[in-house]
């Protein structure tokens, strides 16, 4: 009996595109050199698990900035801000929200 091999890189390039309400790190660091950015969002997701989200200016609602494993979590917020300064994020209002 032959066995036939199912092609999966339709589905390895359906899962590892981002979803509308979703960004790469790669499209925040365009936007934020094009001016586009109006907010940037950390939200701590859990205890001690934070989450960098983006405002765009054409786009309705927040953007979440993922990596190649889903949304990008940040341990520290002493590496958040790290990342943040080492970007060209201008005169960007960051605000933080954090669990009660």
């Amino acid at each position: 009996m032959a066995t036939t091999r199912r092609d999966t890189s339709a589905e390895t390039k359906r899962t590892t595109q981002p979803l509308p309400d979703e960004l790469t790190a790669m499209e925040l660091l365009e936007f934020l050199r094009r001016r586009e950015v109006n907010e940037l969002i950390v939200v701590e997701t859990e205890p001690h698990r934070y989450q960098l989200q983006a405002r765009i200016t054409w786009r309705a609602g927040r953007s979440t900035v993922t990596g190649t494993r889903g949304p990008r979590t940040y341990r520290n917020l002493n590496t958040l801000v790290t990342y943040l300064k080492t970007q060209d994020i201008g005169s960007t209002l960051v605000r933080l929200e954090l669990l009660a």
